[in-house]
């Protein structure tokens, strides 16, 4: 008897026998007829199994009436708090709005405790409540529907922020939703937690029209916040001039701070490449006669020389006296730096960090250099960044390239050209450097003109050993030796072809089994065929070790080229079914790994997801890590390949009683139920075929 021919009472007892509300919405989307009878048991499902709360957020979400309508039905209490309210809010859904306010939501409610949806937790934090939520994006509607139910204008968000609808409203620039917020009587100068003001927010993220508008309605542009940040303080930073030249057009007549920091938005434009703002800041106001006191002329300095304005560099030392040599604190101009390297303190410093090679002639010709204080720092400066041109005019005008011996050569590692110029300036290649071995570091570089620069230095031929003696990072342990042949392979080809052609490279026989195996794997790492077929050209075999599984797995999941390196390999005798050294093949390794690209070239090339290592398959390693892609990917393969259902059979039950006892799960458990999910569908097609 076909399914449609059961008498209503079966039918209705086996959908109370589903276990999931997925099965039972398959059941209904099979026939109109089934639809009308085991709808309703789909919403109370979802209130017997305690899902109530999540379908009405979903129909929160998309604005579904009717399936509201019907949650409330089955279960008035379903509505739970906020949740529903503030997603339909978010959404903009109006008619949801009135449906819950109507059953007695509170709409001033602040106190949120997200535990049923998901999907949005960041977002729902950080906007607090209904309104501001419904400010935050843009929905128009709904801000005034909230407002005639006598929400507060300015209730304050549930975090620490403190923010109002109109700060986050500014935020994102809504500008109908701040003229609905502003004639509502909110508060256009409200301050946040750090001081920050609706204005604030909408110089900062370069909203024009809202910036005019604010203005407008009266917000403050001198107001600061707590970290004494103003209106044009945040616009010089964000590089927008219409803002910047809206601020100085209506409001705008001081550039100082409040703390009377009067260069600091000018340093700011000109540290970020503002060169427009910088031009107009200089046009509105007479920074030289703002300039008193020797820390805001050294300031006004180091402005000049990081933009190349020789002009106005020239008139500060020549006409105004400015001392060349006056440093500038990392709180007016702090730019991008790492640990390793000291932020640019003087004009010269700053001239040869932006490469202008004519402010840095002026600033020497006005005695920026001196016989007895040669700080090194702008001959690093110029070489770190690649600037050749800054570097040439430093070392022509006596910078020492040796001083701090060694540093200099290392920073122009990336960059041949001034690796060359130093060399030819006198810099030492076998200078000792801490913690560091200037070869060692060539070598890993991958940088085989400056490699070969140095092998053809009379110096730095006498840096070649094998291994490599490179210092410890602390002084009691032992130095570290490294194998010349491991540095290369990490450099690649062209390192490793230049030492093949010098002969300074032993043969592979020389090595241990497993160490030359992870050297292969390390080539393999760079995705490159020609880098493997060199190594394998001088003696390598991709079998040594017994660890081919391992290589195969590193090739697939390659940088440059994982597809040719992986077919090269196996058309050089791997296989895909290859194991490592321990017995576990290359598509368990990368399962492990959770590197699905990996996983798909390895099955798309045959690899068998059922064979494993003690028990431990592809799939199961899939199933324990939550990996939904992985496992789906599986699945769809032993559907092809219409194997599996043993294998299959035997993780669904872990997996179902992991998700049932919430034990062994260590990953989202929302992913376990996709997991499940699929399990279910794949085990059950397979083992109840349908026939056509």
């Amino acid at each position: 008897m076909a399914f449609l021919d059961l008498p209503v009472e079966v039918v209705l007892l086996v959908v109370t026998h589903l276990e999931y509300a997925y099965e039972i919405n398959a059941l209904c989307s099979t026939s109109r007829w089934l639809h009308g009878l085991v709808n309703s048991a789909l919403y109370k499902h979802s209130i017997a199994h305690g899902d109530g709360e999540y379908v009405l957020e979903w129909a929160a979400v998309n604005g579904l009436v009717s399936t509201t309508r019907l949650i409330l039905e089955a279960r008035p209490d379903a509505i739970g708090g906020l949740e529903a309210f503030s997603l339909a809010a978010t959404h903009g859904q109006s008619e949801i709005i009135e449906l819950l306010y109507k059953h007695g939501v509170d709409p001033c409610f602040t106190d949120n405790h997200w535990k049923n949806h998901h999907e949005e937790p960041d977002v729902l934090d950080s906007e607090g409540h209904p309104l501001s939520m419904a400010a935050a994006n843009g929905h128009v509607s709904v801000v005034s529907l909230l407002l005639e139910y006598e929400v507060p204008v300015d209730l304050h968000t549930g975090t620490k922020e403190k923010r109002t609808a109109l700060h986050l409203a500014a935020e994102k620039g809504h500008l109908d939703v701040l003229r609905v917020l502003a004639n509502a009587g909110s508060q256009i100068d409200a301050q946040d937690h750090v001081g920050t003001t609706p204005l604030h927010f909408a110089v900062h993220e370069g909203h024009l029209e809202a910036v005019q508008f604010l203005l407008s309605r009266g917000a403050d542009p001198n107001l600061s916040t707590k970290g004494g940040s103003t209106a044009l303080c945040m616009a010089a930073r964000s590089g927008n001039i219409d803002v910047v030249r809206c601020l100085l057009d209506r409001a705008m007549n001081d550039p100082s701070c409040p703390d009377q920091r009067s260069l600091w938005q000018l340093a700011q434009a000109a540290d970020r490449g503002y060169s427009n703002i910088v031009d107009l800041l200089l046009t509105r106001f007479d920074y030289i006669q703002l300039c008193t006191e020797p820390y805001q002329q050294s300031v006004l300095l180091c402005v000049a020389a990081l933009t190349g304005r020789t002009a106005l560099l020239t008139d500060l030392l020549s006409n105004h006296n400015y001392n060349p040599n006056m440093r500038v604190s990392g709180e007016y101009i702090s730019p991008p730096s790492t640990w390793l390297y000291s932020t640019p303190a003087s004009a010269l410093d700053w001239a040869a960090e932006r490469n202008h090679a004519a402010a840095i002639d002026i600033l020497i010709s006005h005695g920026a250099l001196t016989p007895s204080d040669q700080s090194p720092l702008p001959l690093h400066h110029a070489i770190r960044n690649g600037h050749k041109e800054a570097t040439t005019v430093l070392l022509a005008n006596g910078m020492n390239s040796n001083n701090p011996p060694g540093k200099a050569l290392f920073s122009a590692i990336p960059h041949p050209s001034i690796f060359s110029l130093l060399l030819s300036h006198g810099a030492d290649p076998t200078a000792p450097v801490p913690w560091s071995n200037l070869l060692a570091d060539i070598l890993t570089s991958g940088s085989a003109d400056t490699l070969r620069l140095l092998l053809d230095n009379p110096k730095g031929t006498s840096l070649v050993t094998d291994p490599i003696i490179k210092a410890p990072m602390i002084s009691l342990t032992r130095p570290e030796q490294i194998p010349l042949i491991r540095l290369a392979i990490q450099g690649g080809e062209a390192v490793l072809r230049l030492l093949l052609d010098r002969n300074l490279l032993a043969p592979p026989e020389t090595l241990h089994d497993r160490t030359a195996s992870q050297y292969l794997i390390l080539a393999a790492k760079h995705g490159n065929v020609s880098l493997m077929a060199l190594l394998l050209d001088m003696g390598f075999d991709v079998h040594v070790g017994d660890n081919a599984g391992a290589l195969v797995a590193a090739a697939a999941k390659a940088q440059g080229d994982p597809d040719k390196l992986l077919d090269f390999l196996l058309e050089g005798g791997c296989s895909v079914h290859d194991t490592d050294y321990m017995g576990s093949p290359a598509l368990v390794l990368a399962a492990r790994d959770k590197n699905e690209s990996a996983m798909r070239r390895l099955l798309a090339r045959g690899a068998d997801p059922l064979v494993g290592w003690r028990g431990e398959t592809a799939l199961s390693v899939g199933v324990r890590n939550g990996h939904v892609a992985a496992v789906q990917d599986i699945l769809g393969v032993l559907d092809q390949r219409e194997v599996g259902l043993g294998e299959v059979e035997g993780v669904l039950k872990w997996a179902e009683s992991a998700l049932k006892g919430a034990r062994g799960i260590t990953v989202p458990r929302e992913n376990f139920f996709l997991i499940v999910k699929a399990l279910r569908r794949f085990y059950w097609l397979r083992k109840y075929a349908v026939c056509a």
